[in-house]
């Protein structure tokens, strides 16, 4: 469940009057922006982010006309998830009427080659699973570069690549832990060697078990073999009595 902060976090501003609510038949899915600044000065903390949110708005209504900050939701890298227009209001992001007609734009809160973290990820997730909720038919999941009329490099390449491999997609799990290959090898390693050292070292373990067995084993077949080789374990079968001489009684 995704806790979204609410417009008081950030402190905006009010919205003018705006383009209205989305229509639920009329929608296909979301698309992913970033703010694409050019900086790659890193926004994270909780501060920096409602402040970035901020300035974001004052350009959009003060110098681009328009009625609010332009996206629906806002994800950080920590994974907080921030109430913009909110879903049920058209963004003014995507890039015509038509397209903000028919998607929704979460916004990733990310500087030039930025990737996004696994707790982004998560939550866009959760987000997304939340936009289907209210628009069954809005599936897709596009690149604000797939759907622009005007050509644009938005959302960089680190967030198209996550979109192309389904790291937004409800559902998929591969990135949600923040470990790279090769720490989720040595860990593999480490919980294998523990379990070893259950399994033989224990004096409760399987291990130890099997090995008193085996021990039990070994020894009775090496004891079966050395009376073998000696013949100290069969059984002592008195002589055939030899037949009378002719005249002895018996």
């Amino acid at each position: 469940m995704v806790n979204y902060l609410p417009r008081s976090a950030w402190n905006a501003r009010p919205p003018n009057a705006g383009p209205g609510n989305l229509i639920v038949s009329h929608v296909q899915g979301a698309v992913i922006h970033w703010p694409g600044t050019g900086s790659t000065k890193v926004i994270h903390t909780q501060a920096a982010v409602a402040s970035a949110l901020r300035g974001w708005q004052d350009y959009h209504m003060d110098t681009r006309g328009w009625s609010d900050i332009a996206y629906q939701i806002a994800v950080d890298q920590a994974g907080r998830a921030w109430t913009l227009r909110g879903m049920r209001t058209k963004s003014g992001a995507n890039g015509d009427a038509d397209v903000n007609d028919r998607y929704g734009a979460i916004l990733l809160v990310l500087v030039t080659g930025e990737q996004p973290s696994a707790a982004m990820k998560a939550t866009t997730r959760a987000v997304i699973a939340d936009f289907r909720k209210l628009y069954p038919r809005g599936t897709a999941i596009r690149p604000h570069s797939a759907v622009r009329p005007e050509p644009t490099d938005c959302p960089g390449d680190p967030a198209r690549a996550a979109i192309a491999r389904g790291d937004f997609t409800p559902g998929h799990v591969e990135d949600d832990l923040p470990y790279t290959q090769a720490q989720l090898r040595a860990m593999m390693q480490a919980e294998i060697e523990e379990y070893m050292k259950r399994f033989w070292a224990a004096p409760t373990g399987t291990g130890t078990a099997l090995r008193k067995q085996l021990n039990r084993i070994e020894a009775a077949v090496t004891h079966a073999a050395v009376a073998e080789n000696t013949g100290l374990d069969q059984p002592l079968v008195p002589p055939d009595p030899e037949p009378p001489a002719d005249g002895q009684q018996q």
